[in-house]
């Protein structure tokens, strides 16, 4: 049985410095960890293309030796590999963007000022005008991804009728 999530590639690091110094300056010291997600996940009958969770104690202390930081991660970020192997480097910004959109730096926390949010009506806003050239993406992008899933089970189901028939 192999394991649901595996490293992205450097690129996708690069776009995450990317978005993060242009849109997140406040996040330039967030330890944000990126992981393909190798398995199908859904919510509310959508295929998940992206999610972002804030570390516990336990995963900060798990991964702080593989994070250079005496911490650990603040977030971990988990993609959809399918989704991300299939589109466009637009469409993966606006992947990494979002997630991005769900953190909130509390300046006065004591302890961790890393936060996470709900999807607040300024965050809509302002990603409705960011993607207003391209309203619907999420939709177009979540099928695409289903697409690609639903072709790889006909392949599946394909191979094991072949097989099948020949014994």
């Amino acid at each position: 049985m192999g394991l649901r999530y595996d490293e992205v590639t450097d690129h996708a690091i690069e776009l995450l410095k990317e978005v993060r110094s242009k849109d997140f300056p406040e996040l330039v010291n967030a330890k944000i960890k990126v992981l393909f997600d190798l398995k199908k996940r859904k919510s509310g009958g959508q295929v998940v293309l992206a999610r972002i969770i804030k570390t516990n104690d336990l995963i900060r202390h798990l991964t702080r030796d593989g994070a250079d930081y005496h911490n650990g991660y603040d977030y971990i970020i988990t993609i959809d590999k399918k989704c991300w192997d299939n589109i466009t480097d637009l469409d993966r910004v606006k992947i990494l963007r979002h997630e991005l959109r769900h953190t909130f730096f509390d300046i006065e926390s004591e302890d961790n000022p890393y936060k996470l949010l709900n999807h607040s009506l300024s965050d809509f806003h302002e990603e409705v005008e960011l993607n207003k050239d391209d309203p619907r993406w999420r939709e177009r992008v979540a099928t695409l991804t289903e697409d690609v899933y639903e072709q790889e089970k006909e392949v599946r189901l394909e191979k094991k009728r072949n097989k099948n028939r020949r014994q």
